[in-house]
């Protein structure tokens, strides 16, 4: 693998991981505000459709920062591997933590906003929803970081 197409992995690595990452900071730091602010029933709908259309195309970001760091961890020194290994740790941590909490509130908030029917606990899956941001963010940040680290050590 030549040097510009190692640049190009770390490239594509770090903003993939910086777009899923900015994602969770924006509803860390703002839409959990602004949901909070609105009906359940408001809540859903939004949550439901911007659910619709994110687990549709998140993960394309997920998958190139996922291989940019499985790439980089075959093809990079004994030094930087562990750097690698340790942001695909932390990608893989993402993916079981959204796959177990934040995937299923998704699907019931998509079903129930396409369908125009308010949920009952639409309060409870919210707050359910935006706990599991405080353990996805900061993999997501360790993850940038290690790929960061690289980067200034080469």
């Amino acid at each position: 693998m030549t040097q510009w197409m190692i640049y190009l992995a770390v490239l594509l690595g770090i903003v993939s991981t910086a777009a899923v990452f900015g994602t969770d900071m924006f509803f860390l730091t703002i839409g959990r505000a602004a949901l909070w602010r609105t009906s359940a029933a408001a809540g859903t709908e939004v949550m439901g459709f911007f659910h619709l259309f994110a687990d549709a195309r998140m993960p394309i970001w997920g998958v190139v920062a996922t291989l940019s760091n499985i790439v980089l961890a075959v093809m990079s020194g004994s030094a930087q591997r562990w750097f690698y290994l340790a942001s695909l740790l932390m990608l893989i941590l993402f993916v079981v933590i959204y796959a177990r909490l934040s995937k299923p509130i998704n699907q019931v908030q998509t079903k129930a906003a396409m369908a125009g029917l308010p949920l009952e606990n639409a309060r409870e899956l919210q707050a359910a929803w935006d706990r599991s941001l405080f353990i996805r963010a900061p993999l997501l940040v360790v993850s940038l970081v290690a790929q960061c680290l690289v980067l200034l050590a080469s």
